[in-house]
């Protein structure tokens, strides 16, 4: 196939790098939220260092540690000029870089290309991997702080401009290939769209709404010219760009974010439908009043554990859904913002950029939108079976509670009462001996015995008969008393 393509001329890469480094990074795990907070001059030096070890180029950065104002560059120069650094590599490559604190997050910005020679400078497709050597270019796993990057090329075609932009998309779609050192482009996302940006035509590969799982290789953009206008164009507006990728990719990697807080409440969703329904038939439909068991009991007391912390977790996901709506909003004024300063910079429409906010952006606030509304119901159906459960478990509770109180108050009532028995029987017994002390005791073998009972065992039928009328005349009062209160 390239065999039949004609060369390009002049190839440039662009590479456009983002990461947060401030504010509060949720993550898409269980993992606790990260606080960014300060400049991370190590992490800016690896992220140039990957590339720059891999072109065999040593390149010393200077990377500034204040923050003289909500937007500055990174490396340490003058400040009434732009801090940007030159290289040049083995493979007579030269290029920049020019290193950004834009608001919030790192704007790394690189810039390679082959150097313009009259009558030499045709490049073929399969020399494009010298421009990336061992894949240094191909994105890093993604982190939650990682916002992604957006690699840029573009390429002179000495060739008339066809009238069908997608007449070249087979010439854009293999020089990724060769770029990435593919044998096919399997694996290379399809392209997005495709569009006229300055009188060059431009080929997007990538949806916005696809993380690194879904594409390894990110967004990816080819740019064919065919005079040399657009690029003057483009040079009167370049250093906006990389502000306006930098919200392109808030925009997406918040959508992306917010997939995945989905199907982790759509997941408690399901989960908790089950064990709802269990509750619901085993507790709830139930015919019989008894009061549960111990076993249920406990075993009530377990689930209104597992549904509270279920709760707090399903909240966590809405709540975060709900954050990436209002930073794809807030990002989306950005980004046209930032769009109509580099229309007036260029002094000529950039329309087809516009359609990202114009649709995309609408379209991921919109169904954000409508999965909030889907699982609102959710909520209110765990806050109702908490609700439930703890009313079934404090009612059964209270109701074993009585059972207990009431046990308990009978004993104590039967002490009280025998109690007062004893006492009005000791009184008595300890007084019948007074009356009764001449009276001499009789024996069985003797002739008079039953004849005249003996003092001593009148007492007793006398103290066990006052001692019983006093233990149920205390009890009654007791009763009576308790049932008044």
């Amino acid at each position: 196939m390239s065999d039949k393509i004609a060369p390009i001329y002049a190839p440039s890469l662009y590479w456009f790098a983002y990461q947060y480094h401030r504010g509060l990074v949720t993550s898409n795990d269980d993992t606790p939220a990260q606080t960014l907070d300060d400049i991370n001059p190590q992490w800016v030096r690896a992220k140039y260092g990957s590339i720059f070890n891999k072109f065999k180029v040593d390149l010393p950065l200077d990377i500034r540690l204040d923050e003289p104002s909500k937007n500055f560059d990174l490396l340490v120069g003058a400040d009434d000029k732009r801090a940007i650094k030159f290289f040049t590599t083995k493979q007579d490559l030269e290029g920049f870089i020019y290193p950004q604190c834009l608001h919030d997050s790192y704007a790394l910005n690189l810039n390679i290309y082959q150097p313009e020679n009259p009558g030499q400078d045709e490049y073929q497709l399969a020399d494009l991997a010298k421009f990336n050597p061992e894949n240094c270019f191909k994105p890093e796993p993604e982190s939650a702080a990682n916002l992604g990057q957006t690699l840029l090329l573009s390429a002179y075609l000495n060739t008339t401009k066809p009238e069908h932009i997608r007449d070249l998309e087979p010439l854009a779609r293999e020089g990724w290939i060769k770029f990435f050192h593919l044998e096919n482009g399997e694996n290379l996302p399809r392209l997005y769209r495709a569009y006229n940006l300055l009188g060059g035509y431009l080929y997007e590969y990538g949806s916005p709404k696809a993380d690194l799982q879904e594409n390894p290789y990110g967004h990816l953009l080819t740019w064919f010219l065919f005079e040399e206008q657009p690029t003057v164009i483009l040079q009167k507006c370049y250093w906006e760009l990389p502000e306006l990728l930098l919200y392109y990719h808030k925009i997406a990697k918040s959508f992306q974010d917010s997939r995945i807080y989905y199907h982790h409440a759509d997941r408690i969703v399901t989960e908790n439908e089950i064990q709802l329904s269990e509750l619901h038939q085993n507790y709830l439909n139930r015919e019989k009043t008894e009061t549960l068991s111990a076993a249920e009991l406990q075993k009530l007391k377990i689930t209104l554990k597992t549904l509270l912390a279920t709760s707090l977790n399903y909240s966590q996901q809405l709540r975060n859904m709900e954050y990436a709506r209002n930073t794809i909003a807030i990002n989306s004024k950005n980004y046209q913002t930032t769009l109509e300063r580099m229309e007036q910079l260029a002094d000529t429409t950039l329309k087809d950029w516009r359609l990202f906010y114009e649709k995309e952006a609408i379209a991921f606030q919109e169904q954000i939108r409508a999965d909030l509304n889907y699982f609102n119901p959710g909520s209110n159906l765990l806050n109702q079976a908490i609700a439930t459960i703890r009313g079934l478990v404090e009612i059964d509770q209270a109701e074993r509670d009585r059972h207990i109180q009431e046990k308990q108050q009978q004993l104590e009532d039967h002490i009280q009462a025998l109690g007062v028995g004893i006492a009005g029987g000791a009184i008595v017994a300890s007084c019948s001996g007074l009356l009764f002390e001449q009276q001499r005791m009789t024996f069985p073998w003797e002739a008079e015995f039953g004849k005249y009972p003996h003092p001593f065992l009148g007492a007793i039928a006398i103290s066990s008969l006052i001692a019983y009328l006093a233990f149920k005349a205390a009890q009654c009062w007791i009763k009576k008393r308790r049932s008044r209160s």
